[in-house]
């Protein structure tokens, strides 16, 4: 070949080079100016230009509102009454029924609440079921096997879980609450999973609809309780308590206002605090009047509705669209905090704000939606934090035709769709059958959805996606197929899977570079690729024990949290001190069979690798764990290298004794362990941490000595949980409380043994110097004691509990159902219990 030829191939490679990088080049610039413009179009979609930058808390009155309505607002009557005649003698043994009615937003699922909180304690096995209009059958007779304590199959159908529940419930005591049901033909499905067993057992039933109220009482010893609107006393004090805190702070210059505002409330609880929460931190008596110019004065459903949309349109635009998302969850769902914010994030709801995280903003703007009473907190912590919230079905109905009017997510819901626009931005899929013309519809609007949400079975609905290449959140909480073309999501940023039919990721999983949360903590998967360590962005990264995870592991720059990991390969655990950012690591350390040789190889990983997270500001560390592996100088070289930490939690078997370098934490403000023995010397050093706001200790054997907590120690506890293992020696309560001792607790569990606190102390307790006590729960372990011994043990603490002067609420349980136990007399001629094949609860 001439060497002319060879230079013109030369500089026709040359050119095209040229031509091609050029290309990519053009390619990226119109990347970066989509996302520009995106970005922009995101900014005046959901106005970020006012940003908040204060740190939003659950507002402090609003908590105690709720303890204050439980107790005093028009509660205790009707909870005595209801309490009352289910526990009449007539029919005593039979199955009892009590049906509250009433409209909307009168506070029928709060009542019930109250009631069940009372006396759940009296029966064997208990459970709290909300129904919702268009019921998930499948879904809420699981969660009611679970919730009363048996085992759930994820394949079995309504038919099966109904068998079930008829099968461990027959020879049981239980209570019941099924609430919001709007069908007879709900309630006789429900019905039918609840034996008629002659133990004594109790149901109560919510409804807004009279005839199904009947229908509830009318084959079973039923009553039908109809729930009244708050008398003019209640009403007030309902409102200063959450306007000023007080129920007698009312400045003068707004009494008049205020009592003109809750004669359009007419004692609607829902609409009093609603209201409330609008004017907290308005003083000025035009704002008032302008709110009350906006009601209607003759109350209705409508009426009620006005009410929450005037506290909608008082919200930001940040706060509107955060609630509107809401919506893309079933109705009654109870939504998890941390899976609500980060999905906002994902959408591109939270505003930058200097100073703070992403999700520390969003957890302001969760927190502020509590606070105006448009979504209901649960679960709410010893630190004031709400786990998880619902939304109020009448709020629920607000921002479901707000959000048809906007255009903001579609909804399949039974045979229902309520896709109106010309595309599909949000799409939750609620129903396990879609018909075919909503299929193609959705298919045809569907190309630029940011959104899809799966929460039942998928065998006949929507079988593939395509590629979308808007999506940014993908939730797969139904049986589902494989998700195929999942490397085509290029903007997903978050991917939840809690479908056992999905066993595995495609390797392209790791071509979704801004993908920011993977939950497939509900999932079938068994193993992640090696290629999600491409993952640059990924934050949070949610597993479970069963899961193995690659040594690639180490590469995700950005995770800040890994849990709940049991993988056990050392490369792993060597890999796991790249992860410079992790705040939060839960892992189950391996038993020595597992390991075999390589076990001190192992134990110096994991020190080294804690050492440098320690050092990078680890925060929470949750382990599970076998003797052999953590000894005693390795939890002391723990305490040592990870100063930061706020959260220590060691379970499994039990340590030997209290770390010497325990006092090093003092950040901790969460500590939970299983250990051998505490004594006198160990409970000093806990209570001198400085910031411990929740301490939980399970010990096998009793202490040697009496303890005693004094007003020195722990000045900061809101939470302390206190048990013992019934193979150990002692357990009885082996504590005193002395006077302005834990003077900020709130709530206390205590697990004993009922023969050994008898023949020790001859059931000495008290709470009366726990000033601050609201709530009290007791677990008493039946087993060797008498029958009289047992007796005895409950009457001491709901004495105990009765004569506290702050009157805390009292749950109070003898463990182990009379089925799992059998009587057999002592010398004496008692009956004496013992156990037989009972698997213990705490």
């Amino acid at each position: 070949m001439s060497r002319t030829r060879i230079g013109g191939t030369r500089k026709t490679i040359s050119t095209i080079e040229k031509i091609w990088s050029r290309h990519k080049m053009a390619n990226l610039i119109e990347e970066l100016k989509a996302r520009v413009e995106e970005e922009g179009h995101r900014r005046k979609r959901y106005k970020f230009d006012k940003p908040c930058s204060q740190v939003v808390q659950i507002d402090p009155r609003l908590a105690s509102l709720f303890v204050e309505a439980k107790r005093l607002v028009g509660i205790d009557c009707p909870r005595e009454e209801i309490i009352e005649w289910l526990n009449k003698d007539d029919y005593a043994q039979h199955l009892k029924v009590v049906s509250i009615v009433g409209f909307g937003g009168l506070g029928k699922t709060t009542l019930a609440n109250q009631v069940y909180q009372k006396i759940k304690g009296q029966f064997e096995c208990s459970c709290f079921v909300p129904v919702s209009r268009n019921p998930n059958v499948a879904k809420i007779l699981a969660d009611m096997l679970k919730e009363l304590g048996s085992c759930v199959d994820p394949s079995d159908d309504a038919r099966q879980l109904i068998n079930k529940l008829r099968a461990f419930l027959q020879d049981k005591r239980y209570f019941v609450i099924v609430d919001d049901i709007w069908s007879a033909q709900a309630w006789e499905l429900f019905k039918s999973a609840l034996p008629e067993n002659n133990l004594n057992s109790r149901i109560i039933t919510t409804t807004r609809i009279s005839s199904i109220a009947e229908s509830c009482c009318s084959s079973l010893a039923g009553h039908v309780h109809k729930i009244q609107p708050l008398s003019d006393e209640h009403s007030q004090s309902l409102f200063f308590k959450r306007v000023f805190g007080d129920t007698s702070a009312c400045p003068p210059h707004l009494e008049k206002m205020s009592d003109r505002i809750l004669e359009k409330c007419h004692g609607f609880p829902l609409a009093i605090i609603t209201i409330a929460s609008l004017l907290v931190g308005k003083s000025n008596k035009d704002q008032w009047e302008k709110v009350c110019n906006s009601m209607s004065s003759s109350f209705s459903h409508q009426g009620m509705r006005d009410i929450l949309l005037l506290s909608y349109y008082d919200l930001p635009h940040h706060l509107k669209t955060c609630l509107l998302y809401l919506i893309m969850f079933p109705e009654d769902s109870t939504i998890d905090r941390e899976e609500l914010i980060w999905r906002w994030i994902a959408e591109g709801f939270i505003a930058e704000v200097r100073g703070q995280t992403m999700d520390q903003v969003a957890e302001s703007y969760f927190n502020e939606l509590i606070n105006r009473n448009l979504i209901q907190p649960i679960d709410n912590q010893y630190d004031g934090r709400a786990e998880a919230c619902r939304v109020h079905d009448m709020v629920l109905e607000l921002i479901v035709s707000l959000s048809a009017e906007e255009n903001f997510a579609s909804i399949v819901e039974e045979e229902r769709y309520n896709g109106v626009g010309r595309k599909i931005r949000r799409l939750s899929v609620q129903s396990g059958h879609v018909r075919d013309e909503v299929k193609r519809e959705i298919r045809e609007k569907w190309s630029q959805v940011r959104s899809i949400s799966f929460y039942k079975s998928q065998e006949q609905g929507i079988p593939h996606l395509p590629e979308l290449h808007s999506l940014r959140v993908l939730v797969c909480y139904g049986l589902w197929q494989p998700v195929k073309c999942i490397g085509t999501f290029f903007q997903l940023t978050y991917l939840g899977i809690r479908c056992y039919d999905i066993t595995e990721l495609p390797e392209e999983i790791g071509d979704l570079q801004h993908l920011q949360t993977l939950d497939i903590g509900g999932s079938g998967i068994k193993k992640l690729p090696p290629s999600i360590g491409h993952l640059q962005k990924l934050v949070r990264l949610l597993v479970t024990t069963h899961v193995e995870l690659p040594d690639e592991i180490g590469n995700l720059q950005a995770l800040q949290e890994l849990s709940h990991t049991g993988y056990f390969s050392i490369n792993f655990v060597e890999r796991l001190r790249c992860l410079t950012k992790l705040k939060t690591l839960g892992i189950d350390l391996p038993t020595q069979e597992k390991l075999g040789h390589d076990t001190g190889r192992y134990k110096e990983a994991f020190k080294s690798s804690l050492a440098v997270m320690g050092k990078h500001g680890l925060q929470s560390l949750c382990i599970n764990y076998n003797r052999w592996f953590l000894t005693e100088e390795l939890m002391d070289t723990l305490c040592g290298i990870v100063p930061c930490l706020r959260k220590l939690a060691v379970n499994g078997e039990y340590i030997t004794r209290l770390p010497n370098q325990m006092m090093s934490l003092a950040n901790l403000a969460h500590l939970s362990l299983v250990i051998e023995r505490i004594e006198q010397e160990d409970l000093c050093i806990l209570g001198d941490m400085p910031v411990l706001l929740f301490c939980e200790l399970h010990l096998l054997n009793a202490p040697d000595e009496r303890l005693t907590i004094s007003s020195q120690q722990f000045q900061c506890l809101k939470e302390f949980r206190y048990s013992y293992d019934f193979f150990g020696s002692g357990g009885g309560l082996e504590m005193l409380f002395l006077e302005e001792a834990m003077p900020e607790l709130r709530r206390l569990r205590l697990k004993f043994k009922a023969h050994e606190a008898e023949s020790k102390m001859g059931f000495e307790i008290s709470f009366e110097h726990l000033a601050s006590l609201e709530h009290i729960m007791v677990r008493i372990d039946p087993r060797g004691a008498t029958r009289s011994r047992v007796e005895a043990a409950e009457a001491a603490v709901r004495n105990a509990a009765s004569i506290h002067p702050g009157r805390p609420t009292l749950e109070l349980k003898v463990l182990y159902p009379s089925v799992a136990l059998s009587m057999m007399k002592d010398k004496d001629g008692t009956c004496c219990f013992y156990h037989q094949n009972v698997e213990v609860h705490s």
